[in-house]
């Protein structure tokens, strides 16, 4: 009786363990939204007052993209819809900075159905154009790349903004909501079967990569 109490005992744990997961990294995916609504509605604030045409355009783009989050509630999704909503977001941003930003979008077809934690390259994304490419007088261009290698998704966000100074790069997951929050989610999700790396040349511009297992929709 002892044994089977034990193994009783050892399943409810490791429900308990999934469940208390399941609750953090949805608390860390919702910590994600309020983050990007608050930055989309002072854009909007601004453009009011200088171009109420362009406000209106953005709420309308703000509506689409906030009718696919409530829409969303798994933790993992195909690559190829995180890559929707980043084209949502960035029709946002593109109105903001015009000319100033460019986008280059170089994803396999085959990496297309890989499934991905919900919200992982729009904070990425933004955090290109908030601490690079718009310190930029010029703007500059973001890459998004991504690769099948050796039985592995390969991610790399790519941008030639203004670059992180060496003195700062150790605080970079300090600062603000995104990094820090993308790294933690995918160590929850994958433990040590996955990389998230960041390196970054002041005035040269900054790269993120990652690399995650090739989790198939079944």
């Amino acid at each position: 009786r002892s044994i089977w109490n034990n193994i009783r005992n050892e399943i409810k744990l490791e429900e308990q363990n999934r469940l208390l997961m399941e609750a953090r990294l949805e608390a860390l995916t919702n910590q994600i939204n309020p983050h990007f609504l608050f930055n989309t509605l002072n854009s909007i604030s601004s453009l009011v007052r200088t171009d109420p045409e362009l406000a209106r355009v953005v709420i309308q783009k703000l509506s689409n993209i906030m009718r696919r989050l409530l829409r969303r509630s798994d933790a993992l999704t195909p690559l190829r819809e995180e890559l929707s909503f980043v084209d949502d977001y960035l029709s946002i941003e593109r109105v903001r900075f015009g000319e100033k930003l460019h986008v280059v979008r170089e994803v396999e077809e085959a990496a297309l159905d890989t499934l991905v934690p919900s919200m992982l390259l729009q904070p990425l994304v933004e955090n290109s154009i908030k601490h690079g490419i718009q310190e930029k007088v010029e703007g500059g261009t973001i890459h998004i790349i991504g690769s099948h290698q050796g039985g592995r998704l390969r991610l790399e966000i790519r941008d030639d903004g203004m670059g992180i100074p060496e003195e700062k790069i150790g605080w970079i997951y300090d600062d603000g909501v995104g990094l820090s929050n993308v790294k933690e989610r995918i160590k929850m999700l994958y433990g040590d079967d996955s990389r998230f790396e960041v390196s970054s040349r002041y005035g040269q511009g900054t790269r993120i990569m990652m690399e995650l297992p090739d989790l198939q929709p079944k």
